[in-house]
């Protein structure tokens, strides 16, 4: 597809079509994060996703990548079922070409090929504080802002405890770990981690992340576990919270999400855990 003379769209549905892009994609990602493409992180999330293949759309000029939005699969279940989950991550656009409108084109080329496959599915993701507000006008997102990293002290996990007994955690969406996907999840190169006890810890310098729970009620025993070090996790605590329960909030981390051929969409819900990001 062209749209004028010198830009041209190439959607992809499969890694070996992708890797050939691989050259264009690092050069738009230094441009974009002023670092260098992780080429083994790149090629573990959109390669060896046990998942399947991810679907990317390109926009090319002058044989340059000048546009980039992608979404890599990702199953979430809870005790109803499974839903076709998509996580959204890299969208990158390069600064001379961003008067033509290209992440909004490119999502909706996207969004395109995941409707069309007519299966209930969820594109989510963890859009920063720039490209929230354009995830929400432009791309027709639900985005919630209560989401935080913060350090799971006794007066939070006191009141996690209490939302677990009053809300059926069974029957909110999460990524689960078991199998190839548990192997793949915590060998993301650089930041292998393990679960024991049904709770998945990685170590960061003095503290601990918080990965996964196999459910929401162990995290009332994650101390134990943890061996009294900190531990940080994402939680979804309003600010008019934080002062009441004395938090320590390390940054706000927003979570995003968009439906697809679902028609129960008011009654969905999320666990969101750190193992469903593309950072963590």
């Amino acid at each position: 597809m062209l749209i004028d003379d010198n830009i041209q769209i190439i959607d992809i549905d499969n890694s070996e079509d992708l890797i050939k892009y691989i050259d264009g994609i690092s050069e738009l990602f230094l441009e974009s994060f002023s670092k260098p493409l992780d080429v083994e992180l790149w090629e573990w999330a959109y390669v060896n996703n046990p998942f399947g293949e991810p679907i990317v759309s390109l926009a090319i000029s002058n044989d340059k990548v000048i546009g980039h939005y992608a979404v890599i699969p990702c199953t979430l279940s809870c005790s109803k079922g499974e839903i076709q989950g998509y996580l959204s991550m890299t969208t990158m656009v390069a600064a001379a070409y961003r008067k033509y409108k290209l992440f909004q084109l490119l999502a909706n080329r996207v969004y395109d090929k995941i409707e069309s496959k007519i299966e209930p599915s969820v594109v989510f993701g963890f859009p920063n504080n720039n490209s929230a507000p354009g995830f929400r006008k432009r791309l027709g997102w639900t985005i919630d802002l209560d989401y935080k990293v913060i350090e799971l002290s006794k007066q939070v996990q006191d009141y996690w405890r209490k939302r677990t007994s009053e809300e059926n955690y069974k029957e909110k969406y999460t990524l689960f770990l078991n199998g190839d996907v548990k192997n793949w999840r915590m060998k993301k190169p650089k930041q292998e981690w393990s679960i024991k006890k049904g709770v998945g810890l990685k170590r960061v310098h003095d503290s601990l992340d918080l990965m996964y729970v196999e459910d929401p009620v162990y995290i009332a025993d994650i101390a134990d576990i943890a061996e009294l070090s900190k531990v940080y996790t994402i939680l979804p605590i309003p600010d008019s919270k934080e002062e009441e329960l004395n938090c320590k909030v390390a940054f706000s981390y927003r979570f995003g999400y968009r439906f697809f051929n679902y028609s129960g969409r008011d009654d969905v819900n999320f666990f969101v855990q750190m193992c469903m990001s593309d950072v963590f």
